[in-house]
């Protein structure tokens, strides 16, 4: 619409311009003429607004979120009831299906009174603080007497597989409850013989709190 507005100046000018140079001898020229034009399409082309066309923004490519590293699988059980353990008492042996069983002295006594045998709890945390889970394992040792000498052994997870790292006495015939590992400190809640009981039966509950430190463990409190 703006553009045929523009046009109806443009068309009365050539109007006149071609009466006046019909009907006067010195009207303009042709070339002022074509000036006249050309002035009033620059100035059309001058006052039409120019169309910009926008870019189309293109998408982003995605930047892949690195996966999170892999974590050590967890010891399992059967790595642990067949696993080798040193005791400073008895030695290296190797469990199978959580027992192992010593030559008797004699062959009159049995295997089962010369035997260790991992009982049934387990506590399961981080020991060395590498990220990994590793396992504490109590193990319960018969020599030939009436004596259960019970052991804590500290179990590595390396990349899955179960090491022995340490293994402390915790005494004949003790009891372990209950217990956890957190930040690297193994806290034992156990019952054990108090001034008047006998070695059968133990009946004073305490707590101990060990860690891991140069191949030991250290009772902390």
């Amino acid at each position: 619409m703006k553009n045929k507005v523009l046009l109806l100046p443009l068309i009365l000018i050539l109007s006149a311009c071609g009466a006046r140079t019909a009907s006067t001898p010195g009207g303009l020229a042709t070339q002022d003429l074509a000036a006249i034009v050309n002035a009033t399409l620059t100035a059309m082309a001058q006052n039409t607004p120019q169309v910009t066309a926008s870019p189309i923004p293109q998408p982003r490519p995605e930047t892949p979120t690195p996966s999170p590293e892999a974590e050590a699988p967890a010891i399992g059980l059967d790595l642990l009831r067949n696993g080798v353990f040193t005791s400073p008492d008895w030695g290296e042996y190797q469990l199978t299906d959580g027992i192992y069983y010593r030559d008797p002295p004699t062959s009159q006594e049995s295997t089962e009174v010369y035997s260790t045998r991992m009982l049934d709890t387990i506590l399961r945390g981080d020991i060395d603080l590498d990220g990994s889970e590793d396992a504490v394992v109590f193990l319960a040792t018969q020599s030939g007497g009436t004596g259960h000498f019970v052991e804590m052994a500290a179990v590595l997870n390396q990349n899955g597989s179960a090491s022995n790292a340490a293994t402390r006495s915790l005494g004949d015939r003790v009891i372990v409850e209950a217990g956890t590992i957190q930040n690297g400190v193994i806290t034992l809640k156990m019952r054990v013989q108090g001034p008047n009981d006998g070695m059968c039966c133990p009946s004073l509950s305490i707590t101990w709190t060990f860690r891991l430190e140069n191949g030991r463990l250290i009772q902390i409190s």
